[in-house]
């Protein structure tokens, strides 16, 4: 009989013992998002300004754009145009398209809308990132002051590459310079708007708010710029399936940053098809995972070390996507706490417990209730500072956007089992052929 008492009650000391470290860890990791949250509101608030004016520059930097493509001659046209249009003098850059392992004219297409279309045949090493290492080594770099890059589904504002010189001027020690990527079919259907709204949010609040307070923001693939030497004091052996991260990241780690041009602006044509974009996003999301579990500790070591916050805002973004999971599993895992907490360890002392439907809807809706008040917020401010007017005219897709935020947690989630895959390259398909004179700016 002892036995069992000894037993029953290290039984009982376990549970115990065991729901309160249980308690703990949730409290712990929530207060941890809480804190995040309040930082990332803090970082963003700053996006309400505006970025200085930059002044004309005294010379005209010479630039090499590259433009890696493969099998794109449904779109590539248009974004050459706009590239040979810049108000930018003609002796002052030079555009090459990098056709890699294209079944397609491609690189016809290229050389009619007046860029050298260099063709590669390497079955074995596919992908953006080892097309543009190759390109790299055929550019004529050294006659020139940065390399651009633009996606080939793009347009180039006209005036892309005379505000980024400009940029240069005003900061001769910008290294890699991003610009303002938009969307050149917002309209097209409701996945596309989805973009759209989220771009247009980010762009002000996330990457123009970093750049005034100092911070790096992040390369996005295309619409940037990086000087010269930087790609011969860094490189191009990136490994990863998100190389403008993986850039981003070792620039800030060499001690320097990216920086944002709110003036020089590009769009980016959005997939209109739900497969695709899960796809596309579930590649994004391997390769910000695997970059972080490559660089994420020397980020937070870097900021221990050097005390320097932009190793601790790099450390947090790289964290992001892990963050969302963690946000996710946490809100699910209290719900279920204080049920189990409430209505069956500790039912007398307690009366928290949901009662009424009322209060049931209120206890579940709630936390979705919140998430739908941010897409609302996304939905207003991200364009009315956008359109620089305020506007409500997206009003009515905020569930529409919600909806869009629920697609990410699969992605989210299978992306994290992937991460080790940065090998398997699948090519978004593009087949918006827009001039810039068709979007609606």
């Amino acid at each position: 009989m002892d036995n069992v008492g000894t037993g029953t009650e290290l039984f009982y000391w376990i549970i115990w013992w065991g729901w309160w470290i249980v308690q703990f860890i949730l409290y712990t990791l929530l207060a941890f998002l809480m804190i995040d949250g309040v930082y990332q509101i803090a970082v963003s608030i700053r996006g309400f300004w505006n970025q200085k004016e930059l002044p004309l520059a005294k010379r005209y930097r010479k630039f090499v754009i590259l433009v890696p493509a493969h099998n794109e001659a449904q779109v590539i046209g248009p974004l050459l145009d706009s590239l040979a249009n810049q108000n930018y003098p003609k002796n002052c850059y030079k555009v090459y398209a990098s056709c890699d392992n294209c079944t397609d004219n491609t690189a016809d297409i290229a050389r009619e809308h007046g860029a050298i279309a260099l063709e590669r045949f390497d079955t074995e090493h596919n992908g953006k990132t080892w097309n543009v290492r190759w390109a790299l080594t055929k550019l004529p770099l050294e006659e020139s002051d940065a390399l651009t890059m633009f996606d080939a589904d793009n347009l180039a504002d006209k005036n892309f590459l005379f505000t980024m010189n400009n940029y240069m001027e005003l900061h001769p020690e910008a290294e890699a310079i991003q610009g303002v990527l938009d969307v050149k079919n917002p309209d097209d259907n409701w996945l596309t708007r989805s973009y759209a709204l989220a771009y247009w949010y980010s762009n002000r609040f996330w990457q123009l708010a970093r750049g005034l307070w100092g911070l790096s923001c992040t390369l996005g693939g295309t619409g940037l710029v990086i000087r010269a030497a930087t790609l011969e004091r860094i490189g191009w052996n990136l490994e990863s399936l998100t190389e403008d991260l993986e850039m981003s990241t070792r620039l800030i780690l060499s001690g320097s940053k990216v920086h944002w041009n709110n003036d020089a602006v590009i769009y980016d044509e959005k997939p209109q098809d739900i497969k695709i974009s899960i796809r596309q996003r579930t590649r994004w999301m391997q390769g910000h995972y695997w970059v972080f579990f490559k660089y994420g500790m020397d980020a937070l070591k870097s900021f221990f070390v050097t005390r320097k916050l932009q190793y601790l805002d790099l450390f947090l973004y790289l964290l992001a996507p892990a963050k969302s999971c963690l946000g996710i599993i946490i809100m699910f895992a209290g719900m279920a706490y204080t049920l189990i907490n409430n209505m069956v360890l500790f039912p007398t002392i307690s009366d928290s417990t949901p009662q009424t439907m009322v209060d049931w809807v209120l206890f579940f809706g709630l936390p979705i209730f919140m998430i739908i008040a941010f897409c609302l917020i996304c939905v207003i401010i991200g364009p009315s500072m956008h359109e620089k007017k305020f506007t409500l005219r997206y009003v009515k897709d905020t569930f529409v956007y919600f909806w869009f935020g629920l697609t990410w947690i699969p992605i989210l989630f299978k992306a994290a089992t992937l991460a080790k895959d940065q090998s398997t390259w699948v090519k978004t398909e593009h087949t918006r052929n827009i001039s810039l004179d068709q979007v609606d700016r």
